[in-house]
């Protein structure tokens, strides 16, 4: 006969082999759970970097399914501050989870920069998602310099066709240029077909440090005419040399 502590050893052994054992923390529902957990709340809330980065730790040992019904509890949670939201809109991002999207694309307008941040992290885990892309570009006419800047890094991330496709409208339109740089680098990422083209338009802008990033992006592009281009020159000397190059930057079409 097997002894009361071997029986007890076996039903442990077979419950880990056949996982059909949860602990009790795992029976807890999304409410039991926080109610059992309150600290992760304040701990969010914290201006201690180390207490809300634990706070997320707990919060991801979960796992995605029950990670993310704890996480949407707590959202819809009015106690909740905005630290708190854009840190768990994060989390769903880490997770695919599209529950996230609006609150995430609601802190990319905060005047909270770090919140900002924050919110362009987890919006480029959604990259090729339409309904992101959409709300981004519609962001683009936003008359705050900062959002148009978040919305065009984050678009950036993401590899958005229509923010390159668009080019033009949206660098043309644009007066801010720390945007205008932002929009210039992300075509410099880019192997759009219309690169050289819209480089080329770039030579003209009225700051020499973007001037200088469109140069350096066809530069040494193969079959360039010789033409003496310099970003530090007069707007009239630019101007000849990029007549030459629009007529070979659009070759192909």
């Amino acid at each position: 006969m097997l002894s009361l502590l071997q029986m007890s050893s076996l039903a442990i052994l077979a419950c880990l082999l056949l996982g059909g054992c949860s602990t009790a923390e795992e029976k807890l529902t999304s409410t039991d759970w926080l109610r059992e957990n309150s600290s992760v709340l304040r701990d969010l809330e914290s201006f201690e970097k180390i207490r809300q980065q634990q706070a997320v730790v707990r919060l991801k040992k979960l796992g995605p399914d029950r990670g993310a019904a704890v996480v949407v509890a707590l959202l819809r949670d009015s106690q909740v501050g905005y630290r708190s939201e854009v840190l768990l809109a994060r989390l769903l991002a880490d997770w695919r989870d599209p529950r996230g999207i609006n609150y995430l694309l609601k802190y990319l307008r905060h005047p909270d920069q770090g919140a900002v941040e924050i919110a362009a992290q987890g919006l480029a885990a959604f990259e090729g998602n339409r309904e992101v892309n959409i709300a981004l570009l519609e962001m683009l006419k936003s008359p705050t310099d900062t959002q148009r800047a978040a919305a065009v890094g984050v678009l950036s991330e993401t590899r958005s066709a229509e923010l390159l496709d668009r080019f033009l409208d949206f660098y043309s339109g644009e007066s801010d240029k720390e945007v205008r740089g932002l929009l210039v680098k992300a075509l410099l990422q880019s192997k759009h077909l219309r690169r050289d083209e819209f480089f080329v338009e770039v030579l003209m802008d009225s700051d020499q440090a973007i001037r200088e990033m469109a140069w350096e992006g066809i530069r040494k592009r193969p079959g360039l005419p010789k033409v003496k281009y310099d970003p530090a020159a007069g707007a009239d000397r630019r101007a000849e040399a990029v007549k030459l190059l629009r007529s070979w930057s659009v070759r192909d079409q």
